[in-house]
């Protein structure tokens, strides 16, 4: 199986057998053909099948170890020549797992058919646990299992690939169809198939436009759906992570589920860790989002810095902007271009969306020098965030009167009368480094502290107008433009010469796309649709966008890892 296009551990794939191929996610008895499950007996006419589950033990979720142990000396002797789908129950009594995976690896299995599916979505932590270990163990694995078309779209994004739809006849049997809106409204007549099909096309589509976790949110509802993906994002988030890909569109909050979405946790550690204060700063500045984004294009924002530079003049280039918002909490004013999100506003703030943010910008806070005074022009929840922050970091913020809403004529006058306190003048190096700097840090974030500098140093030169191209010693390094970044293969090297970050190590001369199995070693931090450098020998030899995860690349013997859009 290669995969095409990641959202989470969800996937859409391509399935080669034989001579023909299908797209996961898919349905068995639809897309390819899948053999009985017949313990140790062979189906009749084994080449008939795409998939042929090898003989196996049909074991309960409950199974005693002394039976267990039984059954695995026996799947030990068994023949698995011609099969190339094996049957994996799932067990309560997990340390089993390891002999089991042993058995899938020594035969280099194509497809995996999880056993006891059904029982698995009402024991959640297992249901997660079972498909990270299969997906992070054997990434070019097709994952199988039998489920109802409304777990399809939570299935696929926590790793599943496709399902067996024969079980789905019981229902025709009965006289129940499904229907789009509840599994437990049912239709008079059978249509189990029919739903299926158009269930699992849903979640294609939603795989090919990065809107799976949207409809995940959004897609029947059920006690077991909150409980599975509550645990995924709780106890299992740098798996959600790790293979989702780097953002590039607008996020929609629409659920208390959605601020734990894997984007979230992404952002805020790399607040943390990725973002470094503007070394000129000698004042900080809180202020509350905007509905409209990028903030600075907002009416608010606009009445903020219009306040900021009638009170401060040229020291406005010696002030540093701190935007709270929910739920990535803390957006540096150089990242407002990256926070693309849009979220219910009620005015009401959980716990849940308060102490993160509280924590976060307390982290963001002791960055800066002790001796920078904060300034906060806030309303709302925005207060109680600020306060917490300034309890956890130690640090004294100083609130401006705020009346009738942060944009009305008392609240902007106030902002300005209490900067006015303040004595900054900026110069023109001033004006030149923050401008460098609204550049550097969007490439900071994109490869970790250090990188803007390597692209944009002091010394570098910008040119252009719209797109921005950037240059070290009459060489480009990249371009820039609202945000979206590009680097050459000589400003990758300069990156990876400086950060060693975000590599993807060959040994072999780069003609095109770098392929998994040519990979030797890659960057764990490589995220989906990130920008990596190809690298051979010490030398950046191209620059292209990941496929895969890093982790992924090196573990994966098929497909894609890296498309290649630069040489060196």
């Amino acid at each position: 199986m290669e995969v095409i296009r990641h959202e989470g551990p969800g996937r859409l794939g391509l399935v080669r057998v034989g001579e023909r191929s299908f797209t996961t996610p898919a349905l068995a008895g639809v897309d390819f053909t899948l053999s009985p499950f017949n313990s140790f007996f062979h189906p009749r006419g084994p080449e008939e099948y795409d998939f042929n589950l090898a003989p196996s033990i049909p074991l309960g979720f409950y199974t005693p170890d002394e039976v267990i142990e039984k059954a695995l000396g026996r799947l030990w002797s068994v023949n698995y020549e011609g099969f190339n789908a094996f049957y994996l129950p799932a067990l309560r009594r997990t340390s089993h797992l390891g002999e089991f995976f042993k058995i899938i690896e020594r035969y280099n299995f194509d497809a995996v058919y999880l056993g006891n599916s059904k029982v698995l979505v009402r024991e959640y932590r297992y249901f997660v646990r079972i498909l990270r270990e299969l997906r992070e163990r054997f990434p070019n694995v097709m994952i199988i299992a039998d489920l109802e078309p409304f777990f399809y779209p939570l299935a696929v994004y926590l790793g599943v690939d496709a399902f067996d739809t024969r079980s789905l006849k019981l229902y025709d049997f009965e006289g129940k169809g499904f229907t789009g809106y509840s599994p437990f409204l049912w239709k008079k007549e059978g249509n189990s198939l029919d739903f299926a099909r158009e269930t699992i096309i849903l979640v294609r589509n939603a795989l090919r436009e990065g809107k799976l976790r949207y409809l995940v949110e959004n897609f029947f509802s059920t006690q077991y759906h909150a409980g599975i993906l509550r645990i995924a994002d709780l106890e299992h988030s740098d798996y959600l992570e790790k293979y989702t890909p780097i953002q590039r569109e607008t996020v929609y909050f629409i659920s208390d589920a959605s601020i734990r979405r894997p984007e979230v946790r992404r952002w805020h550690s790399r607040v943390a860790e990725r973002f470094v204060p503007p070394r000129n700063t000698e004042l900080v500045l809180l202020f509350p989002c905007s509905a409209k984004k990028p903030y600075s294009f907002s009416r608010s924002h606009t009445l903020y810095r219009r306040a900021v530079k009638e009170a401060l003049g040229s020291g406005i280039s010696k002030v540093h902007e701190l935007i709270l918002t929910s739920p990535f909490g803390v957006v540096p004013r150089e990242w407002e271009w990256l926070a693309k999100y849009d979220i219910v506003v009620t005015g009401h703030w959980s716990e849940e969306e308060i102490k993160p943010a509280a924590e976060l910008l307390a982290k963001t806070l002791e960055k800066y020098p002790k001796d920078v005074p904060i300034i906060a022009h806030l309303d709302e929840a925005y207060v109680e965030i600020a306060k917490l922050a300034g309890e956890l970091s130690g640090r004294e913020i100083i609130f401006t009167e705020v009346k009738n809403g942060t944009t009305s004529k008392e609240s902007l006058k106030s902002l300005t009368e209490t900067l006015r306190e303040f004595k900054l003048e900026g110069t023109k190096e001033d004006r030149t480094y923050r401008y460098f700097e609204n550049i550097r840090k969007v490439f900071d974030f994109y490869f970790g502290p250090g990188a803007g500098e390597a692209v944009l140093p002091d010394d570098g030169k910008v040119r252009g107008s719209k797109m921005l191209r950037l240059f070290v010693e009459n060489q480009q390094t990249g371009t820039f433009k609202d945000g979206v970044i590009s680097v050459t293969p000589f400003g990758m090297q300069r990156v990876y010469d400086v950060v060693g970050s975000y590599w993807v190590k060959v040994d072999f001369e780069l003609r095109g796309d770098v392929f998994a199995v040519g990979v030797d070693e890659a960057d764990p931090a490589i995220r989906p649709d990130d920008i990596v450098g190809i690298v051979r020998d010490g030398k950046v030899i191209g620059v292209g966008k990941a496929v895969l995860a890093g982790e992924e690349m090196v573990r994966a013997r098929k497909g894609v890892a890296v498309k290649v859009r630069k040489r060196a």
